[in-house]
Order: C-alpha cells, then structure tokens, then sequence
C-alpha cells in the first residue's frame, strides 16, 4: 500500500472512532461530568447535526485549496477538538470540543477518498478508494473497543487524548507523505446549479434515516443497556463492542454483494433483520450470552442495510444526479443517528427502559421497512414529480457511496 494511501487510512481511522467512542464511554462521562445520561447522548447528537448542517459549507468554503494544505490543516482542526474534549473543564467545552471535531468530519473523508483515487492506477481508482476508507471500518472493530477499554481503565479523559495523539501521529505522517494534487488542477468553486430531487429517491432518504435512527436508538445506549439490563461487567462490554464491529464488516461484504445479486430484496430483508434484532433485544433478558449473540448480530444486519441503501438511493436519482444522491445519502444517515439518539434520551428521561429503548428502535426500522416496500411499488410505476432545490455544488470526483457513519466507503 502506498505510503500517503496508508497515512490517509490512518486518519479516516482517527475520524471513525471519534464519531462513536462516546457509545462506550457515556456512563463515566455522565459520571465525572456530573449530567444525566440523556445529555451525555447530546455528544452523538451533535457531532451528527454538525456534520449534516457545517460540513458541507466547509467542503465548499475549502474548495480551492491545494491538498498538501488542506488535508494537514483540517486534521489539525480535528486534534484540537479531541484536545479541547479531553482538557475540557465542563459539559459545555465537551461539546465544543465534538462540534469542532465534527466540522470539517465530511471534507476531509471526501478529499481522502478523491486522493487515493488519483493515486491509483486507472483500473484500480475504486480500490485505492476502498483502502482509504477501510479505516472507518477499522475503526468500529479496533478504535472504538481500544477507546472504551483505555475510558474504562483510566477516565474518559484518556480516550480523547489517544486520540488526538494517534491523529497528531497521523497528520505527521500525511505531512511526510502527502496526497497527490488533483490531476485536474486546482478546484474551481462550483456555481449555483439547479438540481432536481426525484420523490423516490427522497423516499429512500427517509428510509435510511427511519433505519438508522432505529438502531442508534439502542446503539447509542449500548454500554448501560448492556450493564444494566443485560447483566454484563463493564469489561464486557468492550469485547461485546469488538463483536459488533467484525460483525458489521461481515454484513457490510454481505449487504454487498445482495445488492448486487438482489437489488430489489437487499433492502427489505436486511431492514427486517435489524428490526427483528431491535425486538429480540427488547423483550426480557433471558440468557446475557444470547442477548449477546443478537447484539452482534444487529451490528451485522444494520452493516448489511448500508450498501443495500447506498444503490438504492443511487439508482432512484439516476446517473445524472449521483452527486445530489451522495450528498442527500450522507444527510440521511447522519440526521438518523441524531434523531436516533435523541429518541433514545427522550425515552429515558421520561422513566422508560433500556428495553423499552431497544422496542422503539425496532417500531423505527419497521417503519422505514415499509417505506422501503412502497419504493419499491413505485419504481414499478410510472415516473413521478420532482421538486426542484438550488444551491451551491462541490463534487469531490470520488464516485463512492456513503455509509451510516456518513462518510464514503
């Protein structure tokens, strides 16, 4: 592998982990910090709601800087918001800390991915780009387990600032090694185009948000609901956490290749699966290792929905608007994951369960189920309205797809 691809999968690793590490250290934080858990799920929230609302206005603001300057000050940015999350004295600068983190989270996957992909050989740009973004898939497997243990060990303190030592590591890294410029030159800021957003494909966008929701709805609350309902140590639940990672790569390299074979079934068997998994979860603990063994799994059927999404939204915008398609896609799942853990902490403030939690999760997917199966019905029907949005455009050139932690991959 090459030497800048490598140093860009090792920040697209530091960029995955610090989107979710707070799912398994959010009780200690709840505790040090002294707020309850449903404000400790706000870190999610928020980073989310910056990453939909701020990074695009980043991506278009940055678009006609070189790479070699670009890449090292947006990573830059992301260590000093680790830094201000580890040093912060209060709830408050925590969450600058993950707003300042979350800012510039889109432009700098999307300008790794369109990196490597003019690293590559011709035949290989999908490739390249598949080894950049590996790291967000490392990162649920390794980053967020090693966040959690190294939280649970010595304070949650200590995950932010690993963090930002291996990203500082990483940016060094990227500064000896850095990404090629674009072949095509220097990025010009893109004009006001007018753009059309089929109905179907804004359906498939409600659906990735009701699916994603559904499961971050636990997901954010994995580590109590684990402790506290199904009867794990704390120790636990960093193995159970590494499970649902390798279990999410397994599903991802399944949902693929079902797209692939069975486009029009992919969708609504992998969402009925997550949904079976979010009710399975949410009736009454029984034996903890098969509550375990259904919570990996759910991390394989959630993993399994996201290709299966991904061509799905694709495909009902049509070629001539993959670029408003990615973007929409990106929104989708990142909006899921805050309206996810905002239901989550909404339902525990108001005295329900973690299972209860988990039901709710479950009545989320089956939702967005449905609507898959209505998209379904329509594609077979004739064409129907668009509605017309106009607004600013950057296309990055990657050509990727975008997954639930809203990012390319």
């Amino acid at each position: 592998m090459p030497l800048p691809v490598l140093a860009m999968m090792l920040c697209t690793f530091c960029i995955g982990t610090a989107e979710s590490v707070i799912a398994g250290i959010l009780p200690g934080i709840a505790q040090d910090v002294g707020v309850s858990l449903t404000a400790v799920g706000l870190l999610i929230t928020v980073y989310a709601v910056a990453v939909v609302l701020v990074g695009p206005l980043v991506t278009a603001a940055t678009a006609t800087l070189r790479r070699t300057t670009l890449l090292p000050a947006m990573m830059g940015v992301f260590v000093m918001g680790n830094t201000l999350a580890a040093s912060a004295p209060g709830f408050g600068w925590l969450l600058v800390g993950r707003v300042v983190s979350a800012v510039v989270h889109s432009t700098l996957i999307a300008a790794f991915v369109a990196a490597a992909r003019d690293t590559a050989p011709p035949d290989r740009r999908a490739a390249y780009g598949a080894k950049v973004t590996l790291g967000i898939g490392l990162s649920s497997v390794a980053g967020v387990p090693a966040g959690t243990l190294i939280g649970n060990a010595f304070g949650w303190r200590a995950t932010f600032w690993a963090l930002a030592a291996v990203s500082l590591a990483a940016t060094a890294l990227l500064t000896r090694f850095p990404a090629p410029e674009s072949p095509r030159g220097t990025a010009k800021p893109a004009g006001r185009r007018r753009f059309v957003l089929p109905v179907p494909m804004l359906l498939v966008a409600a659906v990735i948000t009701l699916g994603t929701a559904g499961v971050f709805a636990l997901y954010t609350y994995a580590s109590p609901y684990l402790t506290q309902s199904a009867g794990f140590g704390s120790g636990s639940v960093t193995v159970l956490l590494l499970l649902y990672g390798l279990g999410g790569i397994v599903g991802n390299t399944v949902g693929g290749r079902a797209a692939d074979r069975f486009p029009s079934a992919a969708v609504p068997a992998t969402l009925g699966a997550a949904a079976a998994g979010l009710l399975l979860l949410a009736l009454p603990p029984g034996n903890r290792w098969a509550v375990a063994g259904v919570f990996c799994l759910l991390g394989t059927a959630y993993f399994a929905t996201i290709p299966a999404l991904n061509n799905a939204i694709v495909s009902a915008a049509g070629p001539s608007s993959s670029t408003m398609a990615l973007t929409v896609n990106n929104s989708a799942f990142c909006v899921g994951i805050a309206l996810g853990s905002w239901l989550g902490g909404l339902l525990l403030a108001r005295g329900n369960t973690l299972p209860t939690v988990a039901a709710a999760g479950a009545a989320s997917t089956a939702a967005a189920l449905l609507l898959a199966l209505l998209h379904t019905r329509l594609r077979k029907a004739p064409p129907g309205p668009a509605l017309p949005a106009t607004g600013a455009s950057h296309d990055t050139g990657t050509g990727t797809t975008v997954t639930g932690s809203g990012v390319p991959r």
